[in-house]
């Protein structure tokens, strides 16, 4: 397999995903500017939404290729599958904001003890635990949209979305 179809298999597959979160992250983002031009604080974040909406589209990917993240996909219906995979996936989004927040703490301090330490002591843990719940509800959204998708068969929902006429689906 060649570098080229590689690539192309990766934007086949991240390119919508990516362009969710990016739309949901860009929400996310202007409320923020919103609420904070109150106070004269300007808040510049294109680029974290950009790397943001990436990594949760490659956690979707990879999660939706593991038993953990698929199990309940046939055997449930979408009502109780959408919000187990919410779960699961925010779970995950927590962790990875987590990281991220250690990382920089761990920038700021030189060791990873003091960096936790910092982080533990000195960080808004209500930032890190709305942006938790913004990218818990941006999962939501995304296993609503493919859970449905996937019901209808892959792709007549875009189909539907798109297109002015009817669209019928066969049934099964």
């Amino acid at each position: 397999m060649s570098w080229l179809t590689v690539i192309e298999r990766e934007v086949k597959e991240l390119g919508f995903i990516t362009l969710y979160f990016v739309c949901c992250f860009g929400i996310v983002v202007t409320l923020k500017k919103l609420f904070l031009a109150d106070y004269h604080i300007r808040v510049y974040a294109l680029s974290a939404v950009v790397v943001g909406a990436l990594v949760a589209a490659k956690v979707v990917v990879v999660l939706d290729h593991m038993r953990f993240g698929t199990r309940f996909d046939a055997s449930l219906p979408l009502a109780m599958s959408v919000p187990y995979k919410t779960l699961v996936y925010g779970v995950e989004g927590f962790g990875v904001l987590f990281l991220e927040e250690l990382f920089h703490a761990y920038r700021a301090t030189g060791g990873l003890g003091a960096g936790f330490a910092e982080l533990w002591a000195h960080r808004d843990k209500n930032v890190i635990l709305a942006k938790a719940i913004c990218v818990a509800l941006a999962f939501g959204g995304y296993h609503f949209y493919a859970g449905i998708d996937r019901r209808l068969g892959e792709g007549t929902l875009m189909r539907m979305l798109l297109s002015r006429e009817q669209v019928t689906t066969a049934r099964r």
